[in-house]
């Protein structure tokens, strides 16, 4: 199964899709495979142009200043896709200043459930098929906001969010550890793959 769906990963990055997929923040522990168009960073670089998607991975403490928060809204909001991926305190420093500048929320608690429940309602990742995925090491959640579709839920509360900004595209997750190599699995590698496809506007 891994093999096939880094074999999509390839047929959907050749085929032309809205460029490249920058990787920002605490990515060392993350599983990605092996794709020419995905670049890891440590910093924002000076030009976003080629960049379909962003891929950021929170901190401890925040990577980004004024200017590039600036940046990564405009990258947004003109047609870009932005994860934004959280974990548990104090692993979300990014994701809140991002959050908190376009919704005036941030992530909170802690949870410790081994899995997420799918949303019962249809929503932009098309998560359907999956009965569950996993919830990460330590996830938090994200409060409900009118503007975004809850993917996934921890208990009762919102754990992957989507929806639009501007003319891109977000997703708001609040337990990327799922991503790390040691807790990789197929259900992991499905739920990657459809950010990008969301994310990247296929």
């Amino acid at each position: 199964m891994r093999v096939l769906i880094f074999s999509f990963f390839f047929v959907f990055y050749a085929s032309g899709q809205q460029g490249e997929v920058l990787v920002i923040g605490n990515h060392e522990r993350v599983c990605f495979g092996h794709s020419q168009l995905i670049e890891l960073s440590d910093s924002l670089p000076d030009s976003l142009d080629k960049y379909g998607a962003i891929l950021l991975f929170s901190n401890a403490s925040s990577q980004l200043n004024k200017t590039h928060l600036n940046r990564l809204v405009s990258f947004v909001e003109d047609g870009g896709g932005l994860y934004t991926g959280a974990e548990n305190w104090p692993m979300q420093a990014e994701s809140n200043q991002i959050t908190e500048h376009l919704f005036k929320k941030e992530s909170y608690g802690n949870y410790t459930e081994n899995s997420a429940e799918v949303s019962s309602t249809e929503g932009n990742l098309d998560l359907h098929e999956l009965e569950s995925i996993p919830t990460g090491v330590t996830a938090v959640a994200f409060p409900l906001d009118y503007r975004l579709h809850v993917e996934a839920w921890v208990g009762d509360q919102a754990l992957i969010l989507s929806g639009d900004v501007g003319e891109g595209r977000i997703i708001i997750d609040g337990g990327y550890s799922r991503f790390y190599c040691e807790q990789r699995t197929s259900l992991t590698d499905v739920l990657l793959y459809k950010i990008l496809m969301y994310l990247l506007g296929d």
